[in-house]
């Protein structure tokens, strides 16, 4: 059901150590409800055994892990879309590659990035959650310093603005 060819490793990317926090079962879950049909899906920024790699094949998608430098690696052949939880320090690197590979996606994103208008310059959906999410770090459940997230997509959500309660 799921294809693994390695994984990827948010520090092989010179990001910043504050990247590293992991997306909970929970919130891959609600995520994962709001998708539009089943498709072929890419984990660029995964961690083995991730939440979205548990929870995106129990709603029929096919699942791909990938190892190496996200902006240097080519998307798997066949994918359609990436749904992850990027690292924030280049958030908007992450989109731009999206957008100029051609891929759908839904990501979690820093709530205040809203603020820049630059998710929409792509992104056309919206799923906020009215509480705070918690993110894994070090194997422990933590609240993400700063900032709620939101999840922005290029058409894969069920509809374009979406209040998690």
């Amino acid at each position: 059901m799921n294809e693994q060819i390695n994984i990827y490793n948010i520090m092989d990317v010179e990001s910043i150590r504050g990247d590293e926090y992991f997306t909970q079962d929970k919130d891959a879950e609600i995520i994962a409800q709001h998708i539009i049909k089943p498709m072929r899906v890419w984990l660029p920024f995964n961690d083995r055994g991730g939440a979205f790699e548990r929870v995106l094949p129990q709603h029929g998608h096919k699942v791909v892990c990938t190892d190496g430098d996200f902006f240097k690696t080519a998307p798997p052949d066949g994918v359609q879309a990436v749904i992850s939880n990027p690292p924030f320090s280049r958030k908007k690197e992450v989109v731009k590659r999206l957008d100029e590979l051609g891929l759908k996606y839904a990501l979690i994103m820093p709530f205040l990035w809203l603020n820049d208008g630059v998710p929409f310059d792509s992104a056309n959906q919206l799923m906020m959650f009215r509480k705070r999410m918690f993110f894994i770090m070090d194997g422990e459940v933590l609240n993400k310093p700063r900032q709620n997230c939101v999840v922005i997509s290029n058409g894969i959500l069920t509809h374009d603005f979406i209040v998690i309660h």
